[in-house]
């Protein structure tokens, strides 16, 4: 599996409607403000959006206390990652991490270094810095995906004091940073770092993977030359609407933050009480399990046939022991738990 959410490849492998727990989205759902938003964005469909974005920047600016003319938007993170990525000669990322970093950097010819992890896949920061090449992009996911894992902002900045002195860049991919309690906050100085992108989007905090709304903040002149990459246009004005009202949104994702966390915790201590497998303890909103005796395949071939989707990885050193899910909504966890259960009898009577 390439990707988490890829329902349509496995529809009718299962007697029961799929559930999937191989996309990390809210579990709360869009909020009811944002569903406001969509039906505002929809009366000017029949319009160009501004080009310039001037109002979404400006919003997205008021609520993370920056300037707008240091912000871009696009067609979800993703976008702007790969233009990202397309400036710079060189990447340098931890692993494993998420597989379309080093993917989008193939097919641009760029030359990637690697500094593999070893299990847990909790990266060293002084170990990372003491193998990284000179005059890199240098790509940290945090919280770190799969593992969920966050840096802390003294780990962050020594990082990016390294890329400074090896004149590098870094790139924060923050996409899962919204679950994490006190971490936008933690991680706001990242902010006005001059040779540092902070990425963001709406797509996991705000349930809102169909609209494809990313944003990042780039200092130091970089934003004018990723502008000259990217083509117009790239957010839809639904999209738009949306994005100007996520200020807007507090109360859903504190409510957001307690939900994950007590959910979470349901399914760590289902796994703490495993004879056949463990999870890491992430931050994030959604949990990777370690395999034990048991194979990938037959794990998700059981949990696909009773309806439940999970994330398994083609790549190394992933492949053969793990399989990431999703905190769902109370019901899902519960469902998940029970089958987790009847699972593991099953195994022990092979």
């Amino acid at each position: 599996m390439e990707h988490g959410g890829d329902t349509k490849t496995y529809q009718g492998k299962s007697a029961y409607p799929l559930v999937d727990f191989s996309a990390n989205i809210n579990p709360l759902g869009v909020p009811e403000i944002l569903k406001e938003a969509m039906t505002e964005g929809l009366e000017g469909a029949h319009r160009y959006p501004d080009r310039f974005y001037r109002d979404l920047r400006r919003a997205l600016g008021e609520w993370m206390g920056v300037e707008a003319d240091r912000l871009v938007v696009g067609n979800g993170a993703m976008e702007i990652i790969g233009i990202c990525i397309s400036l710079f000669e060189k990447i340098y990322l931890p692993t494993p991490t998420f597989s379309e970093y080093e993917r989008i950097a193939v097919d641009l010819k760029k030359e990637i270094v690697t500094y593999p992890m070893s299990r847990p896949f909790r990266l060293n920061a002084d170990d990372f810095i003491a193998h990284m090449p000179e005059g890199a992009l240098v790509i940290l996911t945090n919280p770190h995906n799969p593992t969920g894992y966050t840096l802390s902002a003294e780990e962050v900045e020594k990082i990016y004091e390294a890329v400074l002195a090896r004149g590098g860049y870094m790139l924060s991919d923050e996409t899962f940073l919204p679950f994490v309690r006190g971490g936008e906050d933690a991680h706001q100085e990242g902010l006005y770092r001059p040779k540092q992108i902070t990425v963001r989007a709406a797509t996991k905090s705000h349930a809102l993977p169909g609209l494809r709304l990313g944003w990042a903040i780039m200092n130091d002149g970089l934003r004018d030359r990723f502008l000259k990459r990217q083509l117009p246009w790239s957010v839809n004005a639904v999209a738009e609407a949306c994005g100007i009202h996520l200020k807007d949104c507090g109360d859903y994702m504190e409510k957001s933050r307690d939900f994950v966390e007590q959910e979470r915790r349901k399914l760590l201590e289902l796994f703490e009480e495993s004879d056949i497998a463990e999870a890491l303890p992430g931050e994030a909103n959604f949990l990777l399990i370690r395999l034990k005796d048991v194979t990938v395949a037959s794990c998700f071939d059981y949990f696909l046939r009773e309806g439940i989707l999970l994330r398994t990885f083609s790549e190394e050193p992933l492949k053969d022991e793990y399989f990431r899910m999703a905190v769902r909504d109370e019901k899902d966890n519960a469902a998940f738990r029970k089958l987790w259960m009847q699972f593991e009898r099953s195994c022990r009577h092979v």
